[in-house]
């Protein structure tokens, strides 16, 4: 597979190493991140991304990422070289074809280039919610080190749960698929989690990503995504509604969101807070539940990292129990690590990791930085 990901293995090598520090030092306290952002479309082997923001600039260092649909998972690095209303032109060729039509939405976002950063203590910066277009990724290049003393979470940023669409029926949960969040007791949305389409004897699934969400009562929880090294990767699912159970009437029960994505390219990683990254919990109400949603995707680049104990988490949403049923559960997200020189620490689940000698800012990324 084509690709331009800061790897040993690209077909396209990454020439920018961790940024060019452009964005000073960062200091973040409690916020809600928020990237200049666009859905896009564009050709593999082009230069050309239709995306739309007036603040797109020459220069600027972007992640573009098939979020749903047709080559889901695809995601590169790359930088623009211009920008007029309505198009991206980029240095690089696209390496792959991103889609923007029907259930295919593809997303493009400039990643803040960092000298140091820092998540202070006590605080958390959280991911700027999915919403059917943009959003559920936090991406940043960080030239030194990047240190998060406080919490950085996409927890429930990601594919949104199935709905409460009325009082015997829940929908299906949005998923790497489509949004066609429905009567469907199956995962037909990908990792998206099946619904309980009946109060008296059902309940929703849950959603998936590094793993299958757990079967509802009558319903099929979300498939496995992604890869595990994240060469593709994947919002978590959402869960599966239900119905609202023992005649009580009103809405059916909501299903639970997924979680979102990580990336941080930094030259040296240190994390004594969190970074968190799992679903929502399912909901119960009287004899109704609905399903939790699936862990989302942590993908972290330096040369050195400190990672502590499980301080690093990407789980599923738990499953609910009302007093008659009980939901599926989220499955669990991925995590995985690309370090040149040495690691430290644990995540839950288990680091997925690779030894890269290509990770280094080199006086050459600086070269090709200047002169691109």
């Amino acid at each position: 597979m084509a690709q331009r990901q800061f790897r040993s293995d690209d077909t396209d090598k990454w020439k920018y190493g961790f940024g060019t520090g452009s964005a000073g030092n960062g200091s973040i306290n409690t916020s809600t991140d928020a990237p200049i952002d666009s859905a896009c479309s564009g050709t593999s082997g082009t230069t050309s991304l239709t995306a739309t923001n007036a603040s797109f600039a020459t220069g600027q260092l972007i992640l573009i990422h098939q979020t749903r649909g047709t080559g889901v998972g695809a995601w590169e690095l790359n930088k623009i070289s211009s920008y007029t209303a309505g198009t991206i032109t980029t240095v690089h060729s696209l390496c792959n074809t991103y889609t923007n039509s029907g259930a295919s939405v593809a997303q493009v976002l400039v990643m803040t280039e960092y000298n140091d950063l820092t998540i202070n203590s006590g605080q958390t910066l959280t991911a700027k919610a999915w919403n059917g277009t943009v959003g559920g990724i936090i991406a940043k290049f960080v030239k030194g080190t990047c240190t998060v003393s406080g919490n950085i979470s996409t927890t429930g940023a990601g594919f949104r749960g199935g709905n409460g669409i009325n009082a015997n029926t829940g929908g299906q949960g949005e998923g790497t698929v489509g949004d066609n969040r429905g009567y469907n007791s199956s995962n037909s949305n990908g990792n998206g989690g099946g619904a309980g389409i009946n109060y008296e004897n059902t309940s929703g699934a849950g959603g998936g990503n590094g793993g299958s969400g757990g079967n509802g009562i009558g319903s099929t929880g979300g498939s496995a995504v992604g890869a595990a090294s994240l060469i593709t990767m994947d919002l978590g699912g959402g869960g599966g509604g239900s119905g609202y159970g023992g005649g009580h009437g009103g809405g059916g029960i909501y299903g639970a969101n997924g979680a979102g994505i990580i990336l941080i390219v930094a030259s040296s990683i240190s994390i004594t807070g969190s970074i968190i990254n799992t679903g929502n919990n399912g909901t119960a109400v009287y004899e109704s539940a609905s399903g939790g949603g699936g862990g989302g995707s942590v993908l972290l680049k330096c040369k050195t990292a400190t990672l502590g104990t499980n301080l690093v988490t990407a789980l599923g949403g738990n499953a609910a129990s009302g007093s008659q049923k009980t939901s599926g559960a989220g499955g669990v997200g991925r995590i995985h690590l690309d370090y040149k020189t040495s690691y430290t620490g644990t995540t839950n689940p288990t680091l997925n990791y690779t030894q890269d000698a290509t990770l280094d800012y080199l006086a050459s990324s600086n070269f090709f930085a200047f002169f691109n």
